[in-house]
């Protein structure tokens, strides 16, 4: 596990220095989702490395997301990871797999109207280790993005809710939202990121807010880099257990044109949607 996990990376940072540069927009590790697919026939890998903090423990993990869209107006996005924590003797965690489809209805225009889009998902109760929760999980969310000032700065707001039911603590239902914002930072390829949301759907044991913030450099249209760093309050069982949790990640999203029209390039700023003007 530890040769194939170091070769993905090593493959990853390669195409990320070898390909060339112009803008581009990403999702994780940032939690806050935005109105905005990737265009007809395109392929998006995410992954991020974590680096974790709580009382009396640390966490280490890599975790994975890839997405693909089938029409102007529909991604499907699947994700899982792997870590380990000093609490269970760092043995290897596999982490809830989650599968999300996401409908795009509008696309955000710069300086205009606002994006529409919205993605439901749920989170599977497979996976081992101290890491994987149990049960099962899913969510519905509503997502709004606008694009202002020339694209310098992007608003992303979240609403909707998530259900857990982790097999021995009962079914909970919740209201969730989410606002983040990026930022032009001098350069627009250099941007300054943040936001404060609800607790994480992809969370089965998730607190009642939790806040992020970093930086992101877009090195092309395929490449982008995050480094975030974020805190929330610690919980066991489902109850604040006294102090908070803090954490560092590195992301990298990569996109392909694999069957794209005609074999031309993609739209880097992402599909039309399914009411396009």
């Amino acid at each position: 596990m530890k040769t194939t996990t170091t070769l993905m990376i090593r493959a990853a940072l390669f195409a990320a220095f070898f390909v060339p540069t112009t803008t581009a927009f990403a999702v994780r590790p940032f939690v806050t989702d935005d109105a905005r697919i990737i265009d007809y026939g395109q392929l998006e890998v995410e992954h991020w490395l974590e680096f974790g903090r709580r009382p009396g423990d640390t966490m280490y993990a890599y975790n994975f997301m890839g997405g693909a869209s089938f029409t102007d107006w529909f991604e499907l996005i699947v994700g899982t990871g792997v870590g380990v924590d000093t609490e269970d003797g760092r043995r290897l965690s596999i982490i809830n797999p989650v599968i999300q489809p996401k409908i795009l209805f509008l696309k955000a225009e710069e300086d205009g109207r606002p994006g529409l889009a919205a993605a439901t998902g749920v989170l599977l109760p497979y996976g081992k280790g101290s890491l994987n929760d149990r049960g099962w999980g899913g969510y519905g969310l509503l997502l709004a993005t606008t694009r202002l000032f020339d694209d310098w700065l992007l608003l992303h707001l979240n609403l909707g809710a998530t259900y857990t039911d982790d097999l021995g603590f009962g079914a909970d239902w919740r209201p969730y939202w989410g606002f983040g914002f990026d930022l032009g930072l001098l350069r627009e390829d250099f941007r300054l990121i943040g936001e404060v949301y609800s607790g994480d759907p992809l969370d089965l044991e998730k607190p009642r807010w939790s806040t992020q913030a970093g930086f992101r450099w877009l090195k092309s249209d395929y490449v982008n880099w995050d480094l975030t760093f974020g805190m929330q309050p610690h919980l066991e069982d489902h109850r604040r257990a006294g102090g908070h949790e803090y954490w560092a990640q590195i992301g990298l999203r990569l996109l392909f044109d694999v069957f794209t029209r005609d074999g031309k390039p993609g739209d880097w700023t992402g599909a039309d949607g399914m009411f396009p003007r």
